[in-house]
């Protein structure tokens, strides 16, 4: 008998309803820049970039220029963090705190207080909105999951409203304290309440990338331990192909679909005939895949609602 969108959402909440039966603790969330886009419409990483770049005089050249010429975004980076160092010691000076002019302060520090300027507003109308009722009701079937913990790469505080009850645990402190705890937003690549705190250019990846074995042991449990959804995330997205990498080293030899992580995407062109595929396969390092559970939609409300319990759990 042919498939269609709501046997498929039948099945993917039987699914997730199993898997979290299994595990009998609360899932965990990863979130990505796409959920600040979606619910504020927050820019990404390389609209952010040219946004910066507009506001800077000294920065001649757009991010397609760097692009053309082979740079990562981190690259991009470097080279508009030393044109707002130049910009802040010369014209720019009263766009910056006075403080940051201290020789104790790296040089970075000027663009990344330009990021934090522009992300620190994000979050709902003064209504309390976030655009639409269907983007509310989404929200509102979020905060009602509980995630044990909360994973983001975004620097914004979208989150902190939504769980008002968490911790934040931002860039190094993840890797320099123990936190085991129910109830924190792991905000793994800083926060605009800390602009030193971000992880915006290369050498800040490249420290990160020396820092990220402590973090991936430190994360092992709840990869393992708990049903975790990606939200956010396109499966090109670096940042997840990283994270599935450090994942992919952690299993075994294996080509079955991971049973207890899913990622979420969005797609428009959803309608009641359709039957999207229930895995995706993830290229990372070293010629190898790793293959997540797949979920579909062009509202995330049902997909939220199915990742909450009847019953608070406990972890095991």
């Amino acid at each position: 008998m042919a498939q269609d969108y709501k046997q498929y959402q039948t099945d993917v909440t039987a699914d997730i309803a199993g898997v979290i039966a299994k595990h009998e603790c609360q899932p965990i969330l990863f979130i990505g820049s796409g959920f600040s886009a979606r619910y504020a419409s927050a820019p990404n990483w390389e609209a952010l970039l040219r946004e910066l770049a507009s506001a800077c005089p000294l920065i001649d050249r757009d991010v397609a220029y760097y692009r053309q010429s082979g740079m990562s975004l981190p690259q991009v980076g470097t080279e508009y963090a030393k044109a707002y160092k130049e910009w802040a010691w010369g014209k720019g000076r009263k766009q910056f705190p006075e403080h940051y002019f201290d020789a104790q302060y790296p040089s970075d520090v000027f663009l990344k207080y330009a990021v934090s300027l522009r992300l620190s507003a994000l979050g709902p109308s003064k209504k309390g909105s976030y655009g639409s009722p269907e983007l509310d009701a989404e929200i509102e079937a979020l905060k009602q999951i509980n995630p044990h913990a909360i994973i983001t790469t975004n620097y914004d505080e979208l989150l902190a409203p939504m769980f008002s009850d968490y911790e934040r645990v931002i860039g190094q402190q993840v890797i320099r304290q123990s936190y085991l705890s129910i109830g924190e937003i792991f905000k793994i690549h800083g926060c605009v309440s800390d602009p030193l705190s971000l992880t915006l250019t290369a050498e800040d990846y490249q420290k990160f990338e020396t820092d990220k074995k402590y973090l991936s042991a430190k994360l092992l449990t709840y990869f393992v331990e708990h049903p975790l959804l990606f939200v956010g995330y396109s499966a090109s997205d670096e940042n997840i192909r990283a994270i599935l990498e450090e994942i992919d080293h952690m299993l075994p030899e294996q080509a079955d679909v991971i049973p207890n992580i899913y990622i979420l995407e969005w797609d428009n062109t959803i309608n009641a005939e359709s039957n999207p595929p229930r895995e995706k396969l993830i290229a990372v390092s070293g010629g190898r895949s790793i293959r997540l559970k797949s979920i579909v939609a062009s509202s995330y409300e049902w997909v939220f609602k199915a990742f909450c319990s009847d019953k608070p759990l406990e972890k095991i």
